[in-house]
């Protein structure tokens, strides 16, 4: 199977609905296909997609080795940010970011020649400060309590 024609075959038939592709993985430890979408949607919407996602997925029945299990859900509220076109498409979002010194929760204001630019309180006030991105080991979306 050609993963990567898979994922943009899926991709471009995500954004016919009106919806993102988040990632496509194959687990074959689980013979699991697992779809993620960049969306916040119900297990009625979920088990709809899923429906229209099997059925799509019938016309690459032969580039399966075996029968597989689809598993279609949404990537969640604190997923990744993988790359810097995510973390541009993040911008004004409240997000986690730790680096090999630190971990901030902050609103990243914006994102600039590799910069990340967040607003982040400090025990009662707020502060504006920097993060190189190169240096950050995990950057995801946060909840904000």
């Amino acid at each position: 199977m050609n993963l990567d024609k898979l994922k943009s075959d899926l991709d471009e038939f995500v954004r016919s609905k009106g919806m993102k592709l988040y990632d496509v993985s194959y687990h074959k430890s689980d013979s699991t296909l697992e779809v993620l979408l960049d969306e916040k949607l119900d297990m009625d919407q979920i088990e709809k997609v899923s429906a229209e996602i099997s059925q799509h997925l019938d016309q690459f029945e032969n580039e399966f080795e075996d029968n597989y299990f689809l598993d279609v859900s949404t990537a969640g509220l604190e997923r990744a940010i993988r790359n810097e076109d995510e973390l541009k498409d993040a911008v004004g979002s409240y997000i986690y970011v730790k680096t090999k010194e630190n971990e901030y929760y902050g609103t990243l204001l914006s994102y600039t020649d590799g910069i990340m630019n967040l607003e982040v309180r400090d025990k009662t006030r707020t502060k504006k400060i920097d993060v190189d991105y190169t240096k950050a080991k995990k950057v995801r979306y946060a909840v904000k309590f």
